[in-house]
């Protein structure tokens, strides 16, 4: 991408007319549009006036978008080979530099930072507390998170939904060191997706002391992230005796949290005992249902920031169509409609009713002075 195209690019980002930002810079409307063209370079001292009324950084108009990732980590890692390693971080770094590079298209202040910090886990209670410290500082409450995809993207956290690959379920890291990245299966039911989520995201904001044992720990935050123990209590009361599948499947689909979660939420929280876990826990395996629970599944989250971006970007002409095409990953013409609303058949009887009954039609008649005349 040429210095020019940057410049403009910038410019309609920030929703200035060339006139505006020329007045903001000190130049004149014809040498910023020489600019955009090509057909003049700006002095090292106007570009940076330039980043500044644009609000990028000077470096935008040369370098291309650059990532590194750091402490990556796999649920499962040990199935993964090096190279199935190294071929799975090079998809999430494509996917990433995408990503990174449609969000400086736009100025500053529409980009999401993360700034999160939570307090370091010394124990697996530790891990609780801070899914609770979390929630309150992002506004949660105690209630079901409904799209938990939409949440972290809402507070700067970079979701990738890929296709499942053999050993794979969950991966995090850090994008140029500040940047958080998770990743989930595309395929997976959406309570196992919003749990691995949720658990990658503890690997990436929880620091862990030795005397931890770092999975268990980043499992309790993820169950008491998607329910918190308030929310246990309200549900299943304080002590039970047994727990009915039928309740915990209801439970599931209200907190998108899997059956058996539910029951070690309640076994984490002393409402059943280890002896009543321990049967919940057979009865899942003499079933069958441990790696697919009974029932119809959760459906599964897709995260949507980046696609909104482009289309964001397309409306605002900062993209050509070709180059929204490569972002999003399928053709895009501007023309046929993106969004396909699915045919509904009517029963021809209820047409022939709605024709016929007086009643029925009597509104559609109506003048709409007479409707606002029972206002008077």
């Amino acid at each position: 991408m040429s210095l020019g195209q940057r410049i403009r690019q910038a410019r309609r980002a920030s929703g200035l007319s060339l006139r505006d930002l020329a007045s903001k810079i000190g130049v004149s409307p014809t040498a910023i549009s020489n600019y955009e063209r090509g057909q003049d370079t700006p002095r090292p001292s106007v570009l940076v006036r330039l980043a500044r009324a644009l609000e990028v950084e000077s470096e935008f108009f040369f370098r291309e978008v650059n990532v590194v990732l750091r402490a990556p980590a796999y649920r499962k890692h040990s199935c993964l080979s090096a190279r199935s390693r190294l071929s799975f971080e090079s998809s999430v770094l494509k996917i990433l530099e995408k990503y990174l590079m449609i969000e400086n298209l736009f100025p500053k202040r529409r980009r999401v930072e993360f700034n999160t910090r939570l307090e370091p886990v010394r124990s697996i209670e530790d891990a609780e507390t801070a899914a609770e410290s979390l929630r309150d500082c992002w506004g949660l409450g105690f209630g079901p998170i409904y799209d938990l995809m939409a949440v972290l993207e809402d507070h700067g956290v970079k979701v990738i939904a890929l296709s499942p690959r053999h050993g794979f379920d969950g991966f995090s890291c850090w994008a140029n060191d500040t940047i958080p990245v998770v990743v989930c299966s595309s395929d997976a039911p959406g309570d196992r997706q919003r749990f691995t989520l949720a658990h990658e995201l503890g690997h990436l904001m929880l620091g862990f002391s030795d005397a931890v044992d770092v999975e268990s720990a980043a499992h309790r935050f993820a169950a008491a992230l998607l329910v918190p123990r308030k929310a246990v209590f309200h549900e299943l009361g304080e002590k039970r005796s047994r727990l009915t599948m039928e309740e915990l499947h209801i439970l599931k689909h209200k907190y998108g949290l899997s059956m058996q979660a539910w029951a070690r939420r309640a076994f984490d929280l002393g409402i059943i005992a280890c002896s009543v876990y321990t049967g919940v826990c057979k009865q899942f395996s003499k079933l069958g249902w441990r790696k697919e629970e009974p029932g119809d599944q959760v459906p599964g989250e897709t995260p949507r920031r980046c696609s909104m971006l482009v289309y964001q970007a397309i409306a605002e002409d900062l993209v050509s169509p070709s180059t929204a095409e490569s972002l999003l990953n399928y053709s895009y013409d501007g023309k046929k409609p993106v969004l396909k609303v699915a045919s509904t058949q009517i029963d021809e009887g209820i047409v022939n009713e709605y024709a016929s009954n007086i009643d029925l039609t009597a509104f559609t008649k109506a003048n709409a002075e007479d409707i606002y005349a029972y206002d008077e």
